[in-house]
């Protein structure tokens, strides 16, 4: 009885192991191979992340600041106190709008940078401009806002 485990034509001899390998490119051929497409920048969306963070966390306080009241018993009569009542106050609903607003416009113009990733230099320098002024700004709100407390702690230490 004959196994049929092999074929029944002829061997081919195997290659060499020389043969087998193949030969480097050589330097003088430029390969035909594009650059690799640019690496996606995160630094944008994590502006614009900030920047939402941002509008986000004024359009919550002015909220809550305009739509506060408080009712305080001073003996039989009852005291109401607004938002509006102290310019402190005032003052930080005002500078806290103006602050969502700068930030809800430069999230949509860093949302367009990521959509058309080519920006002049003078959209960035304006950015530096924005973001310097609205910082001033929110200095000026703390200092305010701490003066405030300052002279109420005051009146009521001679009342």
């Amino acid at each position: 009885m004959e196994t049929k485990d092999k074929p029944a034509g002829p061997e081919v001899p195997l290659p060499s192991k020389e043969e087998s390998e193949v030969p480097p490119p050589s330097k003088e051929e430029p390969e035909a191979t594009p650059p690799p497409p640019p690496r996606p920048d995160y630094l944008f969306l994590v502006d614009v992340a900030l920047r939402f963070l941002v509008f986000a966390a004024s359009l919550t306080s002015v909220l809550v600041m305009v739509t506060s009241k408080q009712t305080v018993y001073r003996g039989p009569f009852p005291v109401r106190a607004k938002f509006n009542h102290s310019p402190a106050f005032i003052y930080f609903v005002v500078a806290l709008s103006v602050a969502g607003l700068y930030a809800l416009l430069t999230t949509l113009a860093c949302i367009s940078v990521i959509w058309k990733p080519i920006c002049p230099p003078k959209l960035l320098l304006h950015f530096v401009f924005l973001d310097v002024v609205s910082c001033v700004l929110f200095s000026n709100l703390y200092q305010q806002l701490q003066y405030k407390h300052r002279t109420h702690d005051i009146d009521k230490l001679y009342m």
